[in-house]
């Protein structure tokens, strides 16, 4: 190989590994994907894929997602309300915030409607969920519910403040009673649902009211009103419960 040739290598090879260090450099600044938690990759300060470090805690990856326990629906004059009993088993965590999807479909197993709504639940918690709907309840076969964009946090950092609820009245379709913030800081919402039971102990309707900005330690009277017709009551079996916002 003459000097020539030799000298055209070399400078043929500066060429590329300039144009190279170039592209590179340009790839970082301009085209490579920002590192993230939801990448399928493990980098930044992860201790597994997607998840420890900057990211959320591996253990939110084995959760269980909240289970449905029970689903139904009332007819209620042009409309139908929609009662769901739901469960967090998970005792360490909870969820102060969730998206959930209900899903209505006809007697051909069309889906005529959606409802989407967002709610919380506590560790280890059963809530329930009570939404009416404009909806002629004939055309109903099937109704479905699904979770979403669950945003799971440590037991300790989203606890249930503590509520006690009294003199529980039932007078044909209005449930009545007192509400009591039992701890030392207020309380932005209280939602109360309410659900009332035939002789037999059949549940044949649900309804829910809202309390706000309730004061530490204070007590406030409630009214859940009811569709009328709901038939044969039984005001000993009426149940009532509560879930507090800080």
């Amino acid at each position: 190989m003459n000097s020539r040739l030799a000298k055209q290598i070399f400078y043929a090879a500066g060429y590329l590994s300039a144009l190279f260090l170039v592209i590179f450099i340009a790839y970082l600044i301009w085209f490579k994907p920002v590192a993230t938690c939801f990448d399928n990759r493990r980098n930044q300060n992860e201790t597994d894929i997607d998840c420890g470090g900057q990211c959320q805690a591996c253990e939110i990856k084995t959760l269980i997602l909240p289970e449905v326990s029970w689903l139904k629906y009332f007819p209620a004059d042009n409309q139908i309300v929609i009662a769901a009993e739901i469960k967090n088993s998970n005792l360490n965590y909870a969820a102060d915030f969730f998206s959930y999807t209900i899903d209505i479909y006809d007697n051909g197993g069309v889906k005529i409607k959606s409802l989407m709504k967002n709610s919380f639940i506590y560790a280890g918690e059963i809530k329930y969920l009570v939404e009416s709907v404009e909806i002629d309840s004939k055309k109903i076969k099937e109704i479905k519910i699904s979770f979403s964009n669950i945003h799971w946090k440590l037991n300790e950092e989203f606890k249930k403040p503590t509520t006690q609820l009294r003199e529980i009245k039932t007078e044909s379709t209005v449930v009545s009673g007192f509400l009591t913030n039992n701890n030392a800081f207020r309380l932005s919402k209280i939602r109360i649902f309410g659900f009332l039971y035939n002789q037999y102990g059949i549940l044949i309707g649900a309804s829910k009211t809202e309390l706000e900005n309730i004061s530490a330690f204070e007590e406030k009277f409630f009214k859940i009103n009811f569709p009328k017709n709901l038939g044969d009551i039984n005001p000993d079996k009426t149940k009532v419960y509560a879930e507090a916002i800080k």
